[in-house]
């Protein structure tokens, strides 16, 4: 594999790492269940879960998974490859998580007894979206991509150093000097 094809995976990954979190959040922030209370005498009550209501971790592995990402960009080596190895089982958990959750029953009928409109007699059956299945997808896609870097990440190129403070720049004496120096990487106003 040539070097450019490996900075081509790298950039894929991180960025598929990024949107498959936020697809994953957006996805568990939705109504996953939901119904219309029609009690007689009573104004009607749209009541509605969502799968963070159901498993409050959903939305923080979601966003785990984003730090994760940015956390390959800023990593090498061996530490890359645990990261990696650290976002899969968070996306694995989440997506185990979001499989098992099932917020048609407990979720629901707690947000059915908060609802101004319920009576017990009066028990709606609440439609399920598609968002449990778009959560799932999505944390089941970063984890994945965490394998993905756990296995080839060591070998994808590090952050730059180009930046880091070195020894004492040479003092630029003119405007064109000045740029030479910034983008050598060295801080002319020093």
């Amino acid at each position: 594999m040539t070097s450019g094809s490996g900075r081509h995976l790298y950039g894929q990954v991180v960025i598929g790492l990024l949107v498959a979190g936020a697809v994953a959040l957006f996805a568990a922030t939705r109504a996953w269940a939901s119904a219309t209370v029609q009690t007689p005498g009573l104004p009607a009550d749209h009541v509605s879960v969502s799968g963070v209501d159901g498993a409050p971790i959903l939305a923080a592995l979601a966003i785990a998974i984003m730090a994760g990402a940015l956390a390959v960009v800023a990593a090498g080596g061996w530490l890359r490859q645990v990261v990696g190895l650290v976002v899969a089982a968070m996306a694995a958990w989440a997506a185990i998580s979001a499989l098992m959750l099932d917020v048609a029953h407990v979720p629901f009928n707690r947000a059915l007894q908060e609802s101004p409109a319920f009576v017990a007699a009066v028990r709606p059956t609440p439609d399920v979206s598609t968002w449990p299945n778009v959560a799932i997808a999505a944390y089941a896609t970063a984890g994945l991509l965490g394998m993905v870097v756990a296995i080839r990440g060591r070998r994808w190129p590090r952050m730059g150093s180009r930046y880091d403070r070195g020894g004492e720049p040479a003092e630029p004496t003119g405007d064109v000097d000045m740029w030479r120096a910034l983008d050598a990487g060295q801080d002319p106003t020093v």
